[in-house]
């Protein structure tokens, strides 16, 4: 199947099946007090005909989408202000 790269490139690819072993969450505290939560989530993986020049193992393609959350300040946090 013909797939285009991010920049552009066209390549040759076969898209491989998964199951998901886990998918975490990453958080970060901001100034404001509020923790986001950012989380990317698979929805396919391509395996390409182009080998990797340093390990001489195929190249991936990964389409995914990043989720986001928000959380007010906890009580604590905003009692203290």
């Amino acid at each position: 199947m013909k797939l285009m790269l991010p920049d552009g490139k066209e390549v040759n690819g076969v898209e491989v099946g998964f199951s998901v072993v886990s998918e975490k969450w990453n958080e970060y505290k901001l100034e404001n007090g509020k923790v986001l939560k950012v989380k990317p989530v698979v929805l396919k993986v391509y395996e390409l005909d182009e080998l990797d020049p340093l390990t001489g193992e195929p190249d991936y393609l990964v389409r995914s989408q990043t989720v986001v959350s928000v959380s007010p300040p906890s009580r604590e946090e905003v009692s203290c202000d």
